[in-house]
């Protein structure tokens, strides 16, 4: 089955709560957009970013979306682990739904006292 690209986050998320050395260290701390009111902690946001479709006469020939992964930490260091494992957790072909993705980009950021790292993720 080929994964629907404006419901991809639901796959994306599905694949983050399957890696322990993410959830280990974020335990149920991932949210849409912005982190529930109280949370505390290390937490991963995400967002779908964009969505691309290439039609030919014969119709739709491929879509693509690209994914922001937020990975919010009191600690720099625990962030770029916690990122890391992001991308080892979601790099890469899958097979059920069927998608391809790769890491674009990557920046840092520091608001509010917490440390951001930026990770733009584009599935196919």
């Amino acid at each position: 089955m080929r994964a629907n690209k404006l419901l991809v986050t639901t796959d994306v998320v599905a694949i983050l709560k399957d890696s322990t050395k993410i959830t280990d260290i974020v335990g149920d701390n991932i949210f849409p957009l912005i982190a529930e009111e109280g949370t505390t902690g290390d937490y991963i946001l995400y967002k779908r970013e964009k969505y691309d479709a290439e039609w030919n006469k014969m119709g739709k020939t491929s879509d693509k979306c690209e994914v922001y992964i937020n990975v919010v930490s009191d600690n720099y260091e625990r962030g770029q682990s916690v990122a890391a494992a992001v991308q080892d957790a979601l790099e890469g072909s899958f097979s059920s739904p069927d998608m391809t993705i790769r890491l674009l980009d990557s920046t840092e950021d520091y608001v509010d006292k917490k440390f951001i790292q930026v990770l733009l993720f584009s599935i196919e």
